[in-house]
């Protein structure tokens, strides 16, 4: 059975797509729509929190709820000039959870890679690359030319490719509410699903050299990847509205 709050949010996603409500437009004030839906206030607030997590609808303290226009859609790697990616390097210990994954030690070394992807609207992708010391070599690779963190992996393993035989990746996609963390760095709300990519980086007899986490927000975003070995390609990933 629908939620309550999903069956008020259809309706007036539907009244915006039909223009009731035009972009720019203030909506009737929520105790108004909890009448006309036959809703409890609480439950109409869920339902605008779905469509403010849409881009539909935008709050604006002591003014009500308005109706937003939509981002326009991102689409990588087309539009690159636009993007804006901001790279951040930390030397730390594994998680036991991650030294596991990569198969190092439960103290082991890590080089982190932070990458986060910007455009006019603000943040978009959200990418941490995990490399072994032993990979890394404490090495900074300061280049964020891709969302994804490709260009940073292949500078780094570069060497270790040549000599161990050809990377490639497995990659495991999961839909998701965000953490605390990930609604602080992409400025979205608690509420806003988001597509979480989990992709693991190996060389020849299946070492693994990197542990590569992607989030973005699962009602902007869209990502196809091309079947290639990550030494020889990279990843195409778009973002924007269904």
């Amino acid at each position: 059975m629908t939620a309550r709050h999903q069956v008020v949010a259809d309706d007036l996603r539907r009244l915006i797509a039909a223009g009731e409500y035009a972009v720019g437009e203030r909506l009737p004030p929520e105790t108004r729509l909890a009448t006309r839906y036959h809703v409890s206030t609480p439950t109409l607030r869920d339902a605008l929190d779905v469509l403010r997590a849409e881009g539909l609808v935008a709050k604006f303290q002591g003014r009500g709820n308005f109706v937003c226009r939509p981002a326009d859609r991102i689409a990588f790697p087309r539009g690159m000039d636009a993007l804006d990616i901001v790279v951040s390097v930390v030397e730390r210990t594994a998680s036991a959870e991650l030294a596991d994954h990569l198969g190092e030690p439960s103290d082991a070394r890590i080089t982190q890679y932070v990458c986060l992807t910007h455009t006019d609207d603000g943040p978009q992708v959200l990418a941490h690359v995990h490399v072994p010391h032993a990979v890394s070599g404490g090495r900074v690779i300061p280049s964020g030319t891709s969302p994804w963190g490709d260009d940073i992996l292949r500078g780094l393993t570069h060497a270790s490719a040549r000599r161990s035989g050809e990377m490639s990746s497995f990659d495991q996609v999961t839909a998701r509410f965000p953490t605390g963390a990930e609604v602080q760095s992409l400025r979205i709300t608690a509420r806003t699903p988001v597509l979480a990519i989990h992709r693991t980086v190996t060389v020849g007899g299946g070492r693994t050299i990197a542990c590569v986490h992607v989030v973005l927000s699962g009602i902007r975003g869209e990502v196809a990847f091309t079947g290639v070995p990550v030494g020889r390609g990279t990843a195409d990933g778009r973002a924007g509205a269904p």
